[in-house]
């Protein structure tokens, strides 16, 4: 599992784990992103953007690095 951070646009990952505060994972989850679900890096420069479904979420550096995420 790495961090989020640490992915490159266009690549498609899974996502493992939610490891930042309680909060911030359910409002995660509130968007879709959850534990096991697919998702697509479009951008990851100061911040990422994921698309995971239909949704685009943009997600500040620091969040990124406590979504645990292996590559497809």
């Amino acid at each position: 599992m790495l961090p989020l951070t640490i992915t490159k646009p266009g690549e498609n990952v899974n996502i493992c784990s939610l490891t930042c505060s309680f909060d911030e994972a359910k409002r995660l989850r509130e968007m879709g992103c959850v534990e096991g679900s697919s998702a697509v890096i479009i951008s990851n420069q100061s911040n990422v953007i994921l698309q995971v479904g239909d949704t685009r979420l943009a997600i500040n550096g620091n969040l990124a690095r406590t979504i645990l995420v292996s590559p497809e």
